[in-house]
């Protein structure tokens, strides 16, 4: 039996597949592509070693690869957005969303913009009313994304493009952005993505420590002098910090980093907050995820061009499901049956 598209939304959760590559706090919108090959950053990448003598080049490679994967796109998620700004006379002040995440395979096989289904604001549940205004909205987003992509021609497949060489990724890194601006006018952004760091810093071995577990590699870093930034991430050559890439899997499992020039002689970094920080998750299924997402302008509006707000998006409830929608249309209310 056909099904409106809006009685799909309000089950979605249980057949969803997720993506995420872009994450705006506050204003949250998901994009998504599935890959069907090997990433292009993990076509000549061979294992690095880490025993005798660390290959710490061979070893940034590598975690740039496994930290490429697409595999979010498998989950539902529960995405929870937080905004503190500093004001006047000290005072705090702080926003808080969030978001149930998911994007339906639709029965062209496309991927195209995520669905985002709020559920609370600053700590109050919404109403029922405004949840089902929530999914119809967001059958209203897939029934476009289904109209859209049946109008466009299919492409041919190109051969040349499949690539099947190199190591495969075990997870995702997702960049989340700040953006600085009024009533919708941007004025500057600040971008956090493990991706430029990898390629981008000198990276030095501290110390090896187990971590839940799993050996992990203790790195310092700095950006390196010949690095070019963008402008949303020209932030990175004024920190220091460190990152942790476990020792089995070669991904990066967290990343902290404050402002080169915020911490006095006595001082060590556990006694300021971190101007950036990266959390990743390892799933039962062995598959690294993003956990939490930190930029701190509150703390560091010089160091993020005077951005005055901190904003952290913390990723849980993690559901896989494999489930295609498949034939879905949107059908004409019934009309009503005649009183008697």
């Amino acid at each position: 039996m056909r099904q409106n598209i809006w009685k799909c939304v309000s089950q979605a959760l249980a057949w969803a597949m997720i993506a995420a590559c872009l994450v705006a706090a506050q204003t949250a919108h998901i994009k998504f592509e599935k890959q069907a090959t090997i990433p292009k950053t993990c076509e000549s990448v061979a294992p690095a070693s880490i025993e005798s003598q660390l290959d710490i080049p061979a070893l940034l490679k590598e975690a740039n690869c496994k930290g490429s994967g697409d595999m979010i796109g498998d989950y539902t998620y529960v995405l929870k957005s937080v905004k503190r700004e500093q004001q006047s006379k000290g005072q705090v002040n702080e926003h808080s969303m969030v978001y149930e995440v998911f994007m339906p395979a639709l029965k062209s096989g496309a991927r195209g913009q995520g669905v985002l289904l709020v559920t609370s604001r600053d700590g109050q549940p919404v109403s029922p009313a405004e949840l089902e205004k929530e999914r119809l909205r967001a059958g209203r987003q897939l029934e476009e994304a289904e109209n859209k992509t049946a109008k466009s021609p299919a492409s041919p497949p190109q051969a040349s493009a499949d690539r099947t060489t190199g190591l495969r990724p075990l997870g995702a890194y997702v960049s989340t952005r700040n953006l600085q601006g009024k009533f919708g006018i941007g004025r500057g952004s600040a971008v956090l993505n493990v991706h430029t760091f990898l390629t981008n810093c000198e990276l030095t071995l501290l110390r090896r420590e187990p971590r839940e577990g799993r050996e992990t590699l203790v790195f310092s870093f700095t950006a390196r002098t010949d690095a070019r930034f963008n402008d949303s991430e020209k932030y990175i050559a004024q920190l220091k910090g460190m990152i942790w890439i476990d020792a089995t899997d070669r991904i990066v499992t967290r990343l902290v980093g404050w402002p080169l020039r915020s911490l006095g002689e006595r001082e060590t970094a556990s006694e300021k907050p971190p101007a950036i920080y990266v959390e990743m998750v390892r799933l039962p299924e062995s598959v690294w995820l993003p956990a939490a997402l930190r930029i701190n302008g509150a703390d560091y509006p010089e160091l993020f061009d005077h951005m005055t707000y901190d904003s952290t998006s913390t990723y849980s409830e993690y559901k896989r499901f494999l489930t295609e929608i498949k034939d879905v249309q949107v059908g004409k209310p019934k009309e009503p049956l005649p009183k008697e």
